[in-house]
């Protein structure tokens, strides 16, 4: 069976994004070696790779089929209510109910989709 090592999030641009995942986020750099082509984020899981492409796209989240990181929070309304502030392309201007716990969703610079949701379980 094949086991997914890395995730890679196409950015178009490089500076925005880094912005985005590292000072609104708050994730870490773990390698940025290969920049600006390739930055290696921190992550307990599977390695986060921002991989720079040539233009942004915007699924049809949430009705039509896409993929959507899932990062677990503490305090999903503190962090909706953070994100907000600093301007972030918020999905969902209000928590979503769920059977794993409340979430809501933003879009980075280049509009992959990010749930971050209060696991209950």
């Amino acid at each position: 069976m094949p086991t997914l090592k890395v995730i890679s999030i196409g950015v178009h641009d490089m500076d925005a994004a880094r912005a985005f995942y590292v000072d609104a986020l708050g994730l870490e750099v773990d390698d940025d070696s290969m920049a600006p082509h390739f930055v290696e984020l921190k992550n307990d899981g599977p390695t986060l790779l921002l991989a720079l492409c040539t233009q942004p796209q915007r699924s049809d989240y949430p009705a039509g089929a896409t993929v959507a990181l899932d990062f677990s929070v503490a305090d999903a309304a503190k962090e909706l209510a953070r994100l907000t502030e600093l301007g972030a392309d918020v999905v969902h201007g209000e928590l979503q109910p769920s059977p794993v716990g409340p979430y809501f969703a933003v879009r980075d610079p280049s509009g992959n989709v990010l749930e971050l949701i209060q696991f209950s379980r």
